[in-house]
């Protein structure tokens, strides 16, 4: 036994005999990017979602879905996933990208960004109660440094960042309240109505990509807040919550 393991040559060919027999098998993601690689956009579709079901949510998945959406010319689905994708990872920097352009091809109607979301960083998503905790803590010692200390500068500037992070928390709270309730348009235009019946008047038409807040339903159709803060009415089957 001794023998066996002293020799370096034994162990590296049955290592190799052991690989050549039993492979590495291909993760679900891996199949993914093997497969769209070879254009089999249909199989790599079903490859990730595999992953999604086997290793759970990630954005570089997401991501790569929306790649295969767009192969297969559904520009909607495409940018439904790159919007997933930026909901786990707000500053994924290729998904911000994708669904720029393909926002600007579509035409679709979105709220501008608040300035207060673009510094929100990935590590802080879905953590905005720990920031707003942080920010209350500084701010309590900052109190306690202005009363029970001569440190009253130190005091100012540990109040007022405890105030800003407090403040950012909050907000981003807000927003990601507010993020469940957001759907994306499916179909390549949609009529936006003031009633939910086919023949009431029509508000607007909402390109794909075109976000809703969904406020109501009532029957087979959806009571949302467009773009522009106008309320009205599109069918169910024409959009999708963006919170899978």
């Amino acid at each position: 036994m001794k023998l066996f393991f002293r020799n370096p040559l034994l162990l590296f060919w049955l290592a190799s005999l052991w690989a050549g027999l039993f492979p590495l098998q291909a993760t679900p993601f891996e199949e993914g990017n093997a497969l769209f690689k070879d254009g089999k956009f249909k199989e790599a579709e079903a490859a990730y979602n595999r992953s999604l079901a086997h290793d759970g949510d990630s954005p570089a998945t997401r991501y790569n879905l929306g790649k295969v959406q767009e192969a297969l010319s559904d520009p909607s689905r495409a940018m439904l996933e790159w919007e997933r994708a930026l909901r786990l990872s707000p500053d994924y920097s290729a998904a911000k990208n994708a669904l720029k352009t393909a926002r600007e091809t579509m035409g679709s109607k979105v709220a501008p960004e608040h300035w207060w979301n673009r510094f929100q960083p990935s590590a802080l998503a879905r953590r905005e109660a720990w920031v707003i905790a942080t920010g209350a803590w500084v701010f309590a010692v900052a109190l306690f440094f202005a009363f029970a200390t001569k440190h009253k500068m130190g005091a100012t500037v540990l109040g007022s960042l405890g105030l800003v992070l407090t403040g950012l928390g909050v907000l981003w709270s807000l927003h990601a309240k507010a993020e469940t309730d957001m759907a994306l348009v499916l179909e390549r235009s949609v009529v936006f109505r003031a009633a939910p019946a086919n023949p009431a008047r029509a508000l607007d038409s909402l390109p794909a990509g075109s976000r809703l807040r969904l406020l109501d339903s009532s029957g087979g159709w959806l009571r949302a807040e467009a773009a522009d803060r106008q309320i009205g009415w599109v069918p169910v089957a024409s959009v999708e919550r963006i919170s899978p």
